[in-house]
């Protein structure tokens, strides 16, 4: 370790963060294909093409470098929320939510990583502080709820409000994060189109009339 700690002094500031982001990357994908129970240090250095005693350099050990990437994923995700609800206001209702519903699909489907790593650790763990950083999962649903209550004027109570976005999030580990089994099940192609719709039209039955109500009130009626 003391050797690679000088190895790594007279390195030049750009290939010190060249190797870091390296391993941040090989261990985001590592991570997308197994629990983190499961994934070890050396795949992430074999993955990211550095000696493995540098993972341990660079972050301690794998629960200080999981924290790491899921700190990195959770701003990726509050950093794009903002704009999942600006056509909302500007659309009739239910063309707004579809709007909605195809933003969040548009980033999901590109960048499914942090549902992918919520699916794989949700059987493998019996206490959710047994993954570092699953902290995040729990700020990221604050954060929409925020962006909603202030983007919406919500009138529903903070109880429906949370259990919406809730129930959204786990949709969307289940319909995105498994995708290629979901899609399987219904003898579709997870990549293509069809199976996206099919994730779209169900998220419309499910949560729009759910979201009229906490974008109303309990005093919401259909003819209104």
């Amino acid at each position: 370790m003391e050797k690679l700690r000088k190895t790594a002094k007279k390195r030049s500031p750009d290939n010190e963060k060249n190797a870091r982001e390296r391993i941040l990357k090989a261990a985001r994908e590592v991570f997308c294909l197994y629990p983190f129970k499961t994934a070890s240090t050396r795949m992430i250095a074999q993955k990211a093409g550095v000696e493995h005693p540098m993972i341990h350099y660079y972050f301690g050990s794998k629960e200080e470098l999981f924290y790491a990437m899921a700190e990195i994923m959770y701003n990726e995700v509050v950093s794009v929320q903002q704009s999942w609800f600006k056509e909302i206001k500007a659309s009739s209702l239910e063309e707004g939510f579809s709007i909605f519903i195809d933003r969040v699909l548009d980033y999901a489907m590109t960048t499914p990583d942090a549902l992918r790593i919520s699916a794989l650790n949700a059987m493998s763990i019996g206490n959710i502080n047994e993954i570092p950083g699953y902290r995040f999962m729990i700020m990221n649903m604050a954060s929409m709820k925020r962006v909603m209550e202030e983007g919406l004027m919500l009138k529903g109570s903070n109880r429906e409000i949370e259990m919406f976005i809730y129930c959204f999030y786990n949709i969307m580990i289940s319909f995105i994060g498994t995708r290629s089994l979901q899609a399987q099940a219904l003898n579709m192609n997870p990549l293509e189109d069809q199976y996206r719709t099919w994730v779209k039209d169900c998220c419309m039955t499910l949560f729009f009339p759910w979201f009229k109500k906490i974008l109303f009130g309990q005093d919401f009626r259909e003819d209104q």
